[in-house]
């Protein structure tokens, strides 16, 4: 007997939900069809604002390198040296260091003359009598930097040193083997940050280039913010 009461009182709450659910959905039903929305859209001509010629219908987010090693012009990749952060000592990839640890040292500082980046990179050159290469530091860029021939590249970049030291620019091959353009600079000596400005014009095309900069005399130079952007770049 127990267990047929049981059965009868389950069925009957079953039912119960049922009908409830039922009467529920009704109720739905009929709140939707009495509901009645609008929308008022104003285009009025004193209403419309100016559409900038610089405005595209294009979705834009900094991810993937869309921006930089994308539609931005720049070919060196973390040319504040600041890929780590603002701290010391900062991750300066994908810069790398060219000569070994008897002929070069390479670090950063928080000495730059730029108040919000802060984070500069100090090339101690340890040789006077260094490879005929040179030994210095280079930049491969986002995956290669792609060096065209006949076309002129401006190399920016702001450094100081205590002594003048006279440094070598250039673009390269991946191996650094083939120089497809390359020119002397001079850093003067004193305690102030100087600018540089150096044309590059390319005597070849390559499309997994680099960028150098090289010395072979016993000295120390801090660099920071290093850009190499194509001339015809869109300004």
């Amino acid at each position: 007997m127990g267990s047929k009461e049981t059965l009868c009182r389950t069925r009957t709450i079953l039912c119960f939900l049922l009908l409830f659910c039922v009467s529920c959905k009704c109720s739905a039903s009929e709140f939707e069809i009495t509901q009645v929305a609008s929308l008022g859209v104003d285009a009025s001509s004193h209403l419309a604002r100016k559409i900038p010629d610089t405005l595209f219908g294009i979705f834009f987010e900094e991810i993937n390198h869309a921006g930089a090693g994308g539609i931005w012009a720049e070919l060196v990749s973390n040319r504040g040296f600041e890929a780590g952060g603002p701290h010391t000592p900062s991750n300066i990839e994908p810069w790398s260091i060219i000569g070994d640890d008897s002929s070069i040292f390479v670090g950063t500082d928080r000495t730059s003359c730029f108040r919000r980046n802060k984070v500069a990179l100090r090339m101690e050159v340890l040789c006077d009598n260094c490879p005929a290469v040179g030994v210095g530091i280079y930049n491969p860029g986002f995956w290669g930097m792609n060096i065209e021939d006949g076309k002129t590249y401006n190399l920016v970049m702001h450094a100081k040193s205590p002594e003048m030291i006279e440094m070598t620019v250039s673009l390269t091959s991946s191996d650094g083997l083939r120089v497809l353009a390359s020119a002397a600079i001079r850093v003067p000596g004193g305690s102030n940050w100087i600018k540089l400005d150096q044309k590059l014009v390319a005597q070849g095309t390559d499309r997994t280039s680099r960028l150098q900069i090289t010395a072979k005399t016993k000295g120390v130079v801090w660099l920071d913010q290093v850009s190499l952007m194509p001339s015809d770049t869109y300004k």
